[in-house]
């Protein structure tokens, strides 16, 4: 028998160039909001399929099957990844958030996969997730949250990004099939990390099915 999962648990996987640190604003909500956050870290450089193994992995690892996911940037792309690889690994009551994940690709990442230094930087990040190859999205109770202040590195990538933007993804490259909803709001890439604004809707998505 397959155990229940925790719907108090919401699994917190961090972007590009990040590790589990950069969660700890929205983890810290969580928590003062009743859930109970775990944060998984991995090397980003690695490819996407890659690192849903290793996600896979560690949620095997838990006690209990997590009820919840929380991503952001390239870490929706690293679920996308292990939904379509261990469909399982989502409950199917499942609620999920993405904050400015690429399931389209990203434009800046190609643009800076044109430099011996990006490639570098990007890695394996770019192989079936950030170049745009990234398994269709098949989890249909998630939110996606897009940003649309365009400050960020974006700039460095002149013609990358369509309007709207985060800075760092466009709107567009965020938009997917099989969601419950899509919303934006006037955030950069990495406010969506620790805005007040964007917390409570999270907290208000992943609450949602508990009322």
């Amino acid at each position: 028998m397959t155990p229940s999962s925790d719907r108090r648990q919401v699994v917190l996987i961090h972007g590009l160039w990040m590790g589990r640190w950069a969660m700890w604003p929205l983890a810290r909500r969580l928590k003062q909001s009743g859930f109970d956050p775990l944060l998984f870290g991995y090397p980003t450089r690695a490819t996407p399929a890659a690192n849903a193994e290793r996600l896979a992995r560690w949620l095997n690892e838990q006690r209990s099957p997590p009820g919840h996911f929380l991503a952001h940037s390239l870490g929706g792309v690293v679920l996308a990844h292990l939904f379509a690889r261990h469909p399982d690994s989502r409950p199917p009551d499942a609620r999920l958030v993405l904050l400015g994940s690429p399931l389209g690709g990203s434009a800046v990442a190609r643009g800076l996969a044109q430099w011996r230094l990006g490639r570098w930087l990007l890695g394996g990040s770019l192989e079936a997730g950030l170049d745009g190859d990234v398994p269709a999205w098949n989890a249909p109770n998630t939110l996606m949250l897009a940003g649309t202040r365009p400050v960020g590195p974006g700039r460095l990538v002149p013609d990358a990004l369509d309007s709207p933007n985060d800075g760092t993804v466009a709107v567009a490259e965020t938009v997917a099939s099989e969601m419950a909803g899509h919303r934006c709001l006037p955030v950069n890439h990495f406010a969506l990390l620790w805005s007040g604004r964007v917390a409570k809707v999270v907290i208000d998505h992943l609450s949602s099915g508990d009322r």
